[in-house]
């Protein structure tokens, strides 16, 4: 039973990567229902697991089950009963997370490390569909957006698109880079299970894919973990000595970078998509990202103002809440995660909503930390590095980024477990 939990993650992780590339280039006419293609997957994890005993029961679910039935209460007592809206936010905000728990129950480091390897291997096709992506023009076949709309990706700078490479949009590459980091750093840092020539192919995938996207959201992600893992080397297994050797090899070959075509074009774009920001706000683009930063975290005391007592419906605020309400796509309520969370439950159940990611993501920081310190394991925490503001204040609406806040979370509890028969990993 507990192998067939395991397949169905690697199902669901599988679905995860290949689910914008189905809704793009292979079932476009099936683009919105390929919305939850995952959804049939997790509740086959959730049916296995309560038979065999893995399915949690802590405090956390606890805390879920009555704040779905809160949400569900309050949006149909707020007069916004549109049956199939008032499920799809369920949806979003609490379908997937049991799963969390569920991997942290079934999977040791060895089952994390597998699931490393993959994300790590994958991240060398990743990045050629970028660059194919980077260099065709916009309106290309490669570069239409879900449901083959020939537009619907978002413009980076000099005429081309932010490279999505097999997700639907570049929120994909802005998650996956970012824990693909985790995992080279983890490898170099210790027991490592790709080759050398491997890691070093995945790990100049990683920082091509970095100017390529034209995303400083995948340049910076990927930065706080690199700095994540110089923090935590003096505190995990991993000893200077043994690192001069990788270090210095990605340093040589790292040089040779600027040599390549493809990256000195890529990095010329990010630069002027850079500036352009800086222009936008009258500003600094660094004071720009730091703005929205911030704002992420105050904005919400005006949210808190502006939502009814029972919001305006859980749901309401996804694109899918607004074609099934109003006919059009966009959003309806806020762009930002917690003004959503505000205005879709009100100022009660949605503060406690916004209370509950807060204490999850300290939790899990905890729980990294306590493996680091106790254990000197550093993988826990570099998946912290890469997952912490996902689960934190990402936009669970997207399926790309509620996928990735689960996996990270699940893999960082994974994790922290030693391997079953006490063997090195």
């Amino acid at each position: 039973m507990k192998s067939s939990i395991k397949l169905l993650i690697w199902l669901y992780l599988v679905l995860l990567i290949a689910e914008g590339a189905l809704r793009k280039w292979v079932l476009p006419a099936l683009a919105d229902p390929l919305l939850v293609v995952r959804d049939p997957v997790v509740l086959a994890i959730y049916a296995l697991a309560l038979v065999a005993g893995f399915f949690p029961s802590n405090r956390f679910i606890a805390a879920l089950a009555a704040l779905a039935a809160l949400s569900a209460a309050a949006s149909v007592l707020g007069g916004h009963t549109h049956p199939l809206v008032i499920a799809y936010g369920l949806r979003i905000d609490y379908l997937h997370l049991p799963l969390i728990w569920i991997m942290g129950a079934v999977f040791d480091r060895r089952d994390v490390k597998r699931i490393g390897a993959f994300l790590l291997l994958m991240a060398i096709p990743m990045t050629l569909i970028m660059v194919a992506q980077f260099r065709a023009p916009m309106n290309a076949f490669i570069n239409r957006g879900v449901g083959n709309d020939e537009i619907g990706q978002i413009f980076g700078a000099e005429g081309r698109i932010r490279p999505p490479g097999l997700f639907a949009f570049i929120t994909g590459p802005q998650l996956f880079f970012p824990l693909c980091a985790a995992f080279f750093f983890d490898e170099i840092g210790g027991a490592k299970r790709l080759p050398w020539y491997l890691l070093i192919a995945c790990g100049l995938a990683i920082a091509i894919a970095l100017p390529v996207s034209i995303s400083r959201t995948v340049m910076l992600g990927t930065g706080v973990v690199a700095l994540t893992f110089l923090v935590a080397l003096p505190f995990s297994s991993a000893k200077f000595s043994a690192l001069a050797r990788p270090l210095l090899l990605l340093a040589f070959i790292g040089a040779g970078l600027s040599q390549l075509p493809v990256f000195r074009e890529s990095t010329s774009v990010f630069m002027v998509r850079w500036d352009t920001a800086s222009g936008e706000t009258a500003g600094a683009a660094w004071d720009n990202v730091v703005d929205r930063t911030v704002s992420g975290f105050t904005n919400p005391a005006y949210f808190m103002r502006a939502a009814p007592f029972l919001g305006y419906g859980i749901g309401s605020g996804s694109n899918v809440g607004a074609r099934l309400t109003s006919g059009a796509v966009g959003f309806m309520l806020a762009e930002e995660e917690w003004g959503k969370v505000l205005l879709e439950l009100g100022p009660l159940i949605g503060t406690a909503f916004i209370l509950f990611r807060i204490v999850l993501t300290g939790w899990l920081g905890l729980v990294a930390w306590r493996a680091l310190r106790d254990h000197r394991n550093a993988l826990p925490v570099l998946i912290f590095a890469a997952s912490a503001l996902t689960v934190l204040q990402g936009q669970w609406a997207p399926p790309t980024v509620l996928g990735f806040a689960v996996l990270g979370a699940g893999l960082l509890l994974g994790g922290r477990n030693p391997a079953a028969d006490g063997s090195p990993v």
